[in-house]
């Protein structure tokens, strides 16, 4: 893969499993790597090249600042990763209004928030990469996670049409779909919506996602936007 040292990338949601796999993958790569969450304490440690941000991606305000923020200390923002979920699981007709909108305005509204942010940014520099994590659920809907699922085949398609409109400046925007992933998200979904089976006979790691995504953002994938990248060991049948 190219150099990453000189590039600075954003990480979203990176208290959880994944987000902090991606951190210490792009870290171990040489980028300088700007981590957020709502809780400082729950975000990977603070060291060279590693930088927290408190964040709450349903304030748009803050997102916004958050990128100035970004911008003014590093002077470009190369790429982002959305990482921030709310899991929400149960019968449909159980689930009320108010967990939809939950899911709905973290994942698909908080990542629209971010790219929102970023954007000009990247068309100012020249370019840049946005990957959405979203999820096997957005092509196969597990019956007890369904805003889940909803949330990511919205995301599946909001890459898509920014990879059309912004690819003129050189932004590139994919989604990463995980499978079952071991995680303590995993356990949770085991109770009641999902399997870790898949035809590489298990659940992946979030290392082999983080691999994804850096793949993503890496400049050796310049001809690659639009697409939803599964990182799921294939569909048990």
């Amino acid at each position: 893969m190219s150099d990453l040292k000189q590039q600075v990338f954003w990480i979203t949601g990176a208290a959880g499993a994944l987000g902090r796999a991606i951190c210490e993958h792009l870290h171990g790569l040489g980028a300088q790597v700007i981590v957020s969450g709502r809780n400082l304490d729950t975000l990977p440690i603070e060291r060279p090249r590693v930088q927290g941000l408190s964040l709450d991606v349903t304030d748009r305000l803050a997102v916004d600042a958050a990128a100035q923020a970004i911008l003014l200390t590093h002077g470009r923002i190369d790429g982002l990763v959305t990482c921030t979920t709310i899991p929400r699981f149960g019968d449909f007709l159980a689930l009320q209004d108010e967990d939809w909108s939950e899911v709905l305005n973290t994942k698909l509204m908080g990542s629209i928030r971010q790219a929102r942010a970023v954007i000009p940014t990247m068309i100012s520099q020249g370019g840049g990469s946005i990957v959405f994590i979203s999820g096997r659920g957005g092509t196969v809907p597990p019956p007890r996670h369904l805003p889940g699922a909803c949330a990511n085949s919205a995301l599946n398609l909001l890459a898509q049409g920014l990879a059309t409109e912004y690819g003129q400046h050189g932004i590139r925007v994919n989604t990463v779909a995980p499978g079952p992933i071991e995680s303590p998200r995993l356990e949770q979904m085991k109770a009641g919506v999902a399997t870790a089976r898949s035809a590489l006979g298990g659940a992946g790691t979030p290392e082999d996602v983080a691999h994804a995504v850096s793949f993503l953002l890496n400049p050796d994938s310049k001809h690659v936007t639009g697409i939803c990248l599964p990182v799921d060991g294939g569909r048990a049948r």
